[in-house]
């Protein structure tokens, strides 16, 4: 069984993207992460040790996030699921989702950016 823990719209002021002014300035970058698991034994238990909390999964994508600057969303994503995975060993997958509302691109947009699904012993497919 597998069930699914989500944290949405972290908001980041980081210094990733490929131009100088990007790493310069930064801008804002919002998250949005699942990870499964199964949480029956938690739940049965009522044992936080037994789960992977929300505030752990946050602390990783501001420490994932700060410790490097990344020129594409993709390596973003990569490096902060990888790093649920390897940290984690109950999160059978994981989903990243990160947006950045003010990539500069010459035109009218809402929004822009990348998700990726990933799971223990390789790449999801078709992102299930």
């Amino acid at each position: 069984m597998s069930d699914r823990i989500f944290l949405r719209g972290i908001e980041l002021h980081a210094h990733h993207g490929l131009f100088e002014e990007e790493a310069r300035l930064g801008q804002r970058f919002i998250v949005d992460i699942d990870w499964w698991l199964d949480t029956a034994p938690a739940a049965a238990h009522d044992n936080y040790d037994e789960t992977v909390g929300y505030e752990k999964v946050f602390a990783i994508v501001h420490e994932v996030s700060s410790g490097h600057r990344f020129h594409i969303l993709e390596a973003l994503a990569e490096a902060i699921a990888g790093t649920v995975l390897a940290r984690y060993g109950r999160v059978e997958k994981v989903r990243v989702e990160i947006h950045k509302p003010s990539a500069p691109i010459a035109g009218i947009f809402r929004d822009a950016g990348v998700e990726i699904t990933r799971r223990r012993g390789g790449v999801s497919a078709s992102g299930e």
